[in-house]
């Protein structure tokens, strides 16, 4: 199960929000990541037994897998002068594209000490002898009681496993069963909707328009109560608010699915790995003249202050379970700002 949500990775204090209106500092998005207080996956069985037809790897195979990658891939993340071919032996996917993405900004900072890595347990492996093939396993941060689902996948039969997504679970959500006792789990592409009231794809596109500002599209396809989705909606429009005649927030989430990874669940429906490209757009009011920006903001962007517009581009890992009947819904998500532009 999971977590109750973090606080957000950069936004601003509430007297910085007061503050914008008077002196024209720009707040920030909310940045949503899953944490939960229990130590186990709502819904989630045994890892199935191997067989001839099914799983790839033995229980304990799979498990020695998990640990080996997500122990490398922490320590890449601990270094921010791994090269990027070192990151792509570990990684693959959305998680490869994440760590590239943010890789610049680490620049310059100091390696950290590597904690010990969390214990990972197998949920499930695919379906099937051939590839590609998937490991799903989940693993607990005690720390912060943050549940993390992870996909490692290997493409081919010359290719090892990698890291291909990892995202952080919502406190109370819950993973149905990924595949019935003794079998492995089919994966699925992602526009593959048979026996699902939309497909995965469908449904993401859904959900990145339900939750656009200030014209969010309303759909009956999927549900927008997560804690994620509901903490962008009141933080723009506190922004808005905040930001009054001074400029305009406009933000949009752009589904980026070409590395998405889908399996089917136990009970029919599909889980589905992917993320969202996001774009904040806050453009100058001429009533503002000009806007300063916070440090964060004028360090990504090189400009301490815009006299017309600045723009935040932020990726958001996902992972979405579409079940057979009813709403899709997002059970994990977070955020990470990438990179900005001023003008």
């Amino acid at each position: 199960m999971t977590p109750s949500p973090q606080p957000p990775a950069h936004p601003l204090p509430r007297r910085a929000l007061t503050r914008l209106a008077a002196t024209g500092i720009l707040a920030s998005a909310l940045v949503l990541t899953g944490c939960g207080a229990q130590d186990a996956l709502v819904g989630l069985h045994p890892a199935p037994a191997e067989q001839s037809v099914s799983a790839p790897l033995d229980t304990d195979g799979a498990a020695a897998v998990a640990a080996r990658l997500l122990a490398e891939r922490d320590a890449l993340d601990a270094d921010p002068k791994a090269s990027k071919e070192a990151r792509a032996e570990v990684l693959s996917g959305d998680a490869l594209t994440l760590a590239t993405a943010v890789a610049g900004r680490a620049a310059g900072s100091d390696a950290t000490e590597l904690a010990a890595a969390p214990t990972p347990t197998v949920v499930a492996q695919s379906q099937g002898r051939e590839w590609p093939r998937a490991i799903l396993a989940s693993t607990l941060d005690e720390d912060t009681s943050t549940q993390h689902l992870h996909v490692l996948l290997s493409e081919e039969p010359d290719e090892p496993f990698r890291v291909a997504a990892s995202v952080p679970m919502f406190g109370g959500a819950e993973l149905p069963a990924v595949a019935a006792e003794n079998a492995g789990s089919p994966m699925i592409e992602v526009s593959d909707g048979e026996g699902l009231p939309v497909s995965p794809e469908d449904a993401v596109g859904a959900y990145a328009a339900a939750i656009a500002h200030p014209k969010p599209k309303a759909s009956e396809l999927v549900s927008v109560e997560d804690p994620f989705a509901t903490g962008l909606k009141a933080t723009a429009a506190a922004q808005t608010k905040a930001l009054g005649k001074l400029g305009t927030l406009t933000q949009t989430h752009e589904p980026r699915l070409d590395d998405a990874v889908t399996f089917r669940l136990a009970d029919g429906g599909a889980v589905v790995f992917g993320h969202l490209k996001r774009t904040d757009t806050l453009a100058v009011k001429p009533t503002a003249k000009e806007l300063v920006l916070p440090a964060e903001y004028a360090k990504l962007t090189g400009k301490k202050k815009v006299t017309k517009s600045l723009t935040l581009n932020s990726l958001e890992p996902f992972v979405m379970v579409v079940p057979p009947a009813g709403k899709a819904e997002v059970i994990g998500a977070s955020e990470l700002l990438v990179s900005g532009t001023g003008r």
